[in-house]
């Protein structure tokens, strides 16, 4: 028998699942698929709660009054359930006393109720008090820290972080992270240290190629803060179709009127709607806390061949021949103007090359050898 293949998962993640689609949920529902059993934890808390994130505490508090389930959506994969964490903020010597008393252990007991049995594989997405202290509760077979996040220069992370986060590296059998950025950070305080992505679906390859002289422009994805509206603005100032779509985090900085805004859609309908537009842009901030963001979207919009105007991430640098890269929003404009002449079959065809090294599949392996290793290691 493969004990490895009859393992349970418990993802203890920094987001909620109705949150944009990326690698906390497409590797549960890939693990859910390959047939182990998966117990996603939502976003437990990261920092104090503020008066911007009332909407959001509300809809937590609403989601909580139902209390542990697991989720009977349609099409989803019958191992997959979704735990919605009764807990207070882990920040706070109050706040953690409790949840390390009395609330964290009913976390632990109301995994048990879906199915959890012992021993199994934790991944988690942040070191928080709140995690660390459910890793030692449910006394797992291996610790995956999946860093998709440089949360160690986040503006609002507790003052005794990097404490926390040596200890979950001391536990962790293996750290996986996507950009270069955190992989080279992390290689330097832990053995065992991988480069995963989480991959771009076979469906984003069947697009219609773009329109020339592409008019069209789309931010897609979460919408916050962590954008500069500048950029869109330049563009939708020089006469180009600007549209943003998806969800919004927060207070998301203003945007033009002129500029159109469209809800999310569910992800079996993203590509529908994103293969209408002629160009992809991602104005990222430049700040301490993004030069550890890989954007999920990436290697869909690489894959798609359209051409891509970003802002300079570190992430980015790698792929420089194939994305448009500036920091000046004037520079922006110049580029969409130049696009009907820079733009070439040769370098559509080297995107969607690129994106098929990174498939969903392709990665999905690499992530399941890599945590299959770590496990028999910690055997």
């Amino acid at each position: 028998m493969d004990a490895f293949a009859q393992s349970q998962f418990v993802i203890i993640s920094s987001i909620d699942w109705d949150s944009a689609w990326q690698r906390h949920q497409i590797f549960a529902w890939q693990l859910a698929e390959a047939g182990h059993d998966v117990f996603f934890v939502e976003n437990s808390g990261f920092r104090s709660p503020e008066w911007r994130d009332s909407a959001r505490i509300w809809n937590k508090l609403r989601s909580m009054a139902s209390g542990p389930r697991p989720q009977r959506r349609k099409n989803w994969p019958p191992r997959l359930k979704l735990f919605t964490p009764r807990v207070l903020p882990p920040t706070g010597a109050a706040c953690r006393g409790i949840n390390r008393r009395l609330l964290i252990p009913r976390v632990a007991e109301g995994l048990r109720c879906l199915g959890l049995r012992g021993q199994p594989v934790v991944i988690t997405y942040f070191p928080t008090a709140t995690s660390l202290e459910l890793i030692r509760l449910l006394r797992p077979a291996a610790v995956v820290y999946d860093c998709a996040s440089n949360f160690r220069a986040h503006p609002h992370a507790p003052p005794d972080f990097a404490r926390q986060e040596s200890e979950l590296l001391a536990r962790a059998d293996i750290v996986v992270c996507d950009s270069d950025f955190l992989y080279n950070q992390k290689r330097a305080e832990h053995g065992n240290v991988v480069q995963i992505h989480q991959g771009v679906p076979e469906d984003f390859f069947r697009v219609k190629p773009a329109a020339l002289p592409p008019r069209r422009f789309c931010y897609y994805g979460t919408w916050g803060q962590d954008l500069d509206p500048r950029f869109l603005t330049a563009l939708d100032a020089a006469g180009f179709e600007i549209t943003v779509s998806g969800f919004s985090k927060g207070e998301p900085p203003p945007l033009p009127p002129s500029i159109r805004g469209l809800q999310p859609v569910p992800r079996e309908q993203l590509v529908r709607r994103l293969e209408d537009f002629d160009a992809f842009l991602l104005p990222y901030r430049i700040n301490p806390f993004l030069l550890g963001v890989l954007p999920a979207k990436i290697y869909e919009c690489l894959a798609m061949g359209r051409p891509i105007i970003a802002t300079p991430l570190p992430a980015f640098e790698p792929l420089h021949r194939l994305m448009h890269i500036s920091a000046d929003p004037e520079e922006w404009v110049r580029i969409a103007g130049d696009l009907p002449r820079t733009e070439t079959p040769a370098i559509r065809a080297e995107r969607i090359a690129l994106a098929r090294e990174h498939t969903c599949a392709k990665e999905f392996q690499r992530f399941q050898e890599a945590v299959r290793a770590a496990w028999a290691s910690a055997r």
